[in-house]
């Protein structure tokens, strides 16, 4: 990846670069600044918006880099990271959010206690990239700390989250790696650990993924890969998506189902050669 500006170092630097981007340029972090996010978030409710066509990128991996670290502890980080339009790239970066913990006390006394779903929402959960628009790509990132979603994609078609370390989103009753509502995507060739479920899905109609060598390291809280269906969104169907294509993945979860459909694909689902 190219850089079109001079390396940024610092918050400023940052907001003032992707200010000033236009579609094709990219905004690239050096490999050992680390971007705090933490104040700006909790004071102003910041938000690192990309335009669209621009790509927000470090050099993770290169001569042993580690990658720019973006970064926030406010716990209603809700996105860090939003694409403003399609066509935006993410990569070569560590972006760590506020919790990494799967709280199982907190849900316990939300549903077994029945105060129910809204004082388990009275806890703020966090999103690391988030995008409404097609073709986001994110690549060669390592994203953890998420309790919503590390990668949330809410509409959109022709989305990649591909090559990177997601893990440690796992806060019980949420906590996906990359996470579906109506949208459509391709995942490959990431390693996934510690996530309640990898990839989610709402299951409304005409979404779906597919999903092809990816790699499960062994710790997951629930099952890794999933789709809702209209039992959960309790909207009176069996609608688990639109379609799935699940094949060539290896599964090191023991104790739990790998793959968990929660209704029927509107088109057709194929899971092979895992």
């Amino acid at each position: 990846v190219r850089a079109t500006s001079e390396p940024v170092r610092h918050l400023d630097e940052l907001l003032e670069a992707l200010k000033a981007a236009r579609s094709g340029d990219t905004v690239f972090i050096a490999g050992d600044a680390t971007i705090e996010c933490t104040e700006r978030v909790f004071v102003e409710q910041l938000v690192l918006k990309l335009p669209g066509g621009v790509t927000l990128a470090s050099n993770r991996g290169t001569k042993d880099s580690p990658g720019a670290l973006i970064r926030s502890d406010a716990f209603a980080t809700k996105p860090l990271i939003e694409a403003l339009g399609p066509d935006t790239r993410v990569t070569g970066l560590r972006i760590q959010g506020p919790n990494p913990r799967r709280c199982l006390e907190h849900h316990a006394r939300s549903f077994r206690e029945d105060r129910g779903h809204e004082y388990y929402y009275k806890f703020p959960t966090s999103v690391g990239v988030e995008t409404a628009h097609d073709r986001l790509r994110v690549d060669n990132c390592e994203l953890a700390g998420w309790s919503h979603s590390a990668v949330h994609l809410i509409k959109g078609e022709g989305h990649l989250v591909q090559h990177s370390f997601i893990h440690h989103n796992q806060y019980n009753g949420l906590g996906y790696g990359v996470s579906h509502d109506q949208s459509g995507s391709l995942i490959e060739g990431n390693l996934f650990n510690s996530n309640r479920h990898s990839i989610a899905g709402t299951g409304r109609s005409g979404s779906g993924y597919e999903a092809r060598h990816n790699v499960e390291m062994g710790r997951t809280l629930s099952h890794c890969f999933d789709m809702h269906g209209g039992r959960d969104r309790k909207d009176g169907s069996n609608v688990a998506g639109g379609w799935m294509h699940i094949h060539h993945n290896t599964f090191w979860a023991t104790g739990r189902a790998a793959i968990v459909i929660r209704g029927a694909s509107e088109e057709e689902t194929i899971i092979e050669r895992n």
